[in-house]
């Protein structure tokens, strides 16, 4: 697999993660654009 598809995976990944968070009420709309922000940050770094 070359790079952009392992970022876009890890990020597919992140995303359901936090879609499930947001289900449950654990973090709000404004919390999970400040995490999706850090991620993209974080593994396009990586």
């Amino acid at each position: 697999m070359d790079n952009e598809a392992i970022i876009r995976y890890k990020f597919y990944l992140c995303r359901n993660f936090l879609d499930k968070l947001l289900d449950e009420k654990l973090i709000t709309e404004a919390q999970c654009r400040k995490i999706e922000k850090a991620v993209i940050k974080r593994i396009t770094t990586v």
